[in-house]
């Protein structure tokens, strides 16, 4: 049955015909947010903030830059305390998004440990051209510090030492949609569908790659993962994350010596790939709305999946990185001092108590364990040296 709302742009009519009429859901998700002409992210047709299509934690204020400053100046302390022989410690911020993170972090750590301003660059690593040049309109009145963008590849090429931080990334890495029908199991694709002179999109069963058997075998057998669970309904869905290793691997030919921070949309194995999770993770944001019509206003419209914890970890154990550890987004910045910054707002005057409430509002809706504070927070570790010891204090009990 045709979704009378899902009808098909002209633009991703050509990209499907030109693939013979069929693409794959992973294809159809890269297309609607990465393509150079339309996709949503590629032509800077996303939003993001209060008044966009989704809120994103640095968006709501600069407290979330404030904070994880705390932890990132530890981090390049003790990368600096290690004797380690850099002239430079880099701050790496994939896919920046509106670049007001990076803007706001680099003004944090030179104010928390001003010694560290010349020895500090940012690198930003944006492959959309239309967010780039968002991201340029807000970093390059930075002073003092060097500012730049890469890729991964050149990156690779000349390999830094500091700190890489993925906020909100992964979820929008394209993903393999999963079916399991009876004893079967399908790779999800898109279609077209011609009705009166109009093309409209439908989901077809394609059959599965050699690599969708390989990562649901190396599931059950590195993870014990059950594919498909137990008493699932038929046609019961789910998605893999299938650039995730990958990206890791590369990302350690980056670093030297260092961390990375993830924070994204993640649960456990036993809550992503649960029976009464029948259509996975997946969600499609405009306008503050979200909808699981993943095939409506195809390239206006964000895509999200998210991660599987245990297969990121795994995936990161696997291309030499070590485990730091991993907690929700309320705990983290709890730990990081959150509630002070609560407490301090006791002190406003009467003058300011407008801008006093709209603070605690963003403050709190960081930790909401509705909203943004169920994000999970995950750190990983390289050391080529074996002897380098990064802090923790995201990890620790909460500063009251």
């Amino acid at each position: 049955m045709i979704d009378p709302i899902a009808r098909c742009p002209e633009w991703l009519i050509d990209r499907i015909v030109n693939r013979g009429g069929s693409i794959s859901f992973y294809e159809y998700m890269d297309l609607v947010l990465n393509d150079p002409e339309n996709g949503f992210y590629a032509t800077g047709k996303l939003k993001i903030g209060k008044s966009g299509d989704f809120c994103t934690s640095p968006s709501l204020s600069n407290d979330f830059a404030r904070l994880l400053a705390i932890q990132v100046v530890d981090w390049l302390l003790d990368l600096e305390k290690s004797k380690i022989d850099s002239e430079l410690f880099s701050i790496i911020e994939i896919g920046p998004g509106e670049g007001t993170l990076s803007r706001d972090l680099i003004m944090e750590i030179v104010e928390i440990a001003p010694a560290l301003t010349n020895k500090i660059e940012l690198i930003l690593v944006e492959l959309n051209f239309g967010m780039r040049r968002r991201q340029e309109k807000v970093v390059n009145n930075l002073k003092d510090v060097n500012c730049r963008w890469s890729n991964i590849e050149d990156l690779i090429l000349r390999p830094v030492n500091g700190v890489i931080i993925a906020n909100e990334v992964l979820d929008a890495f394209p993903v393999e949609r999963l079916i399991f029908s009876g004893s079967k199991v399908f790779r999800q694709g898109v279609s077209l569908k011609k009705i009166n002179d109009v093309y409209f999109l439908e989901f077809v069963d394609l059959k599965p790659t050699s690599e969708i058997i390989e990562f649901l075998e190396e599931s059950n057998s590195l993870l014990k993962i059950e594919f498909p669970p137990k008493h699932i309904c038929d046609r019961w869905v789910t998605e893999w994350h299938c650039d995730v290793q990958s990206w890791l691997a590369k990302l350690s030919k980056v670093l030297i010596n260092g961390s990375l921070l993830i924070v994204d949309y993640a649960m456990e194995s036993k809550r992503y790939y649960n029976a009464m999770r029948n259509d996975g993770t997946l969600i499609s944001y405009r306008d503050q709305v979200a909808t699981p019509n993943l095939l409506k206003d195809a390239g206006l419209c964000d895509l999200t999946a998210h991660l599987c914890i245990e297969s990121t970890i795994n995936y990161a154990l696997t291309n030499g990185w070590k485990f730091m550890g991993e907690t929700r987004q309320g705990q983290a910045l709890l730990a990081l001092g959150l509630s002070t910054f609560l407490y301090s707002l006791q002190n406003i005057s009467s003058n300011d108590l407008s801008a006093a409430l709209n603070r605690r509002e963003s403050l709190l809706r960081l930790v909401d364990p509705m909203g943004l504070g169920d994000f999970r927070w995950m750190a990983f570790q390289k050391d080529n040296s074996n002897d380098l010891i990064l802090g923790k204090r995201f990890l620790e009990e909460p500063i009251s």
